[in-house]
Formats: structure tokens, C-alpha cells, sequence
């Protein structure tokens, strides 16, 4: 099996940054991909580096066109396979944390799947 590494930016000060980690964490808990430490990364933690070296696919996904996930992982030297921004690939509006939506939360979870399905940059 491909092991396939998700970053989510899961910013707690709107929406669409929260749906990210919500809905990763489901795909994660269904075994389809494995949520990696993006502070740690950040940090240059060798051990997530370490472990990300040896992934197969990269998907960062982030609620905002700040695409903070996206950016820490390019930063640290990574380049994702996929980059998903909720509000723009999904056009989910950004509002207050507390305004989450199943249906929102359903097609973000959906774009996760698909994202880390897809076809593979060289690694």
C-alpha cells in the first residue's frame, strides 16, 4: 500500500480552516492517508522529515488562499503532489469557526479522498 501523507492547516478561526482538519481526520481514520505534524515539520523536526522522505504522495490542504499547509511544507524543502484550498477549489465561504455545514464538510472530505488518489509527481 502507498503511504500517502496529509497535511491540514486546521486554523481554528474560521470554517473552512477548521473543515480541513475535520475532514482529514476522517479520511486519516479510514485509513486512507496519515495526517502528518505540520508545526513539527515547521520546526524541522528530523523525524517527520525523516518519515516524509519515505511517503509516496504529499497533500496539503488548506482552508484560505493563505495556504499556510501549502506553504510549511514548501518551505521545509517538500513539494506537494496536490494542494487543495477549500474556499477556492470548493468555493466553500469562509465564515466563523461555529458555521460548519455536513454538506461542506461531506464534499471537503470527498475532494481529501480524491486529492490523495490522484496521480503521483515522480516519488
Amino acid at each position: 500500500m502507498k503511504k500517502k501523507a496529509l497535511f491540514v492547516c486546521f486554523g481554528g478561526m474560521s470554517n473552512v480552516g477548521t473543515l480541513t482538519g475535520l475532514a482529514g481526520h476522517e479520511v486519516a481514520r479510514d485509513g486512507e492517508g496519515t495526517i502528518f505534524c505540520l508545526a513539527s515539520l515547521a520546526c524541522g523536526d528530523p523525524a517527520v522529515r525523516q518519515k516524509l522522505e519515505k511517503v509516496d504522495r504529499i497533500v496539503t490542504v488548506d482552508g484560505c488562499p493563505l495556504a499556510c499547509s501549502q506553504r510549511l511544507v514548501e518551505r521545509a524543502g517538500f513539494k506537494p503532489d496536490r494542494s487543495l484550498i477549500l474556499s477556492q477549489d470548493l468555493g466553500i465561504v469562509k465564515g466563523p469557526p461555529q458555521e460548519i455545514k455536513d454538506e461542506d464538510r461531506s464534499r471537503a472530505t470527498a475532494a481529501i479522498r480524491e486529492a490523495l488518489e490522484g496521480e503521483d509527481a515522480g516519488r
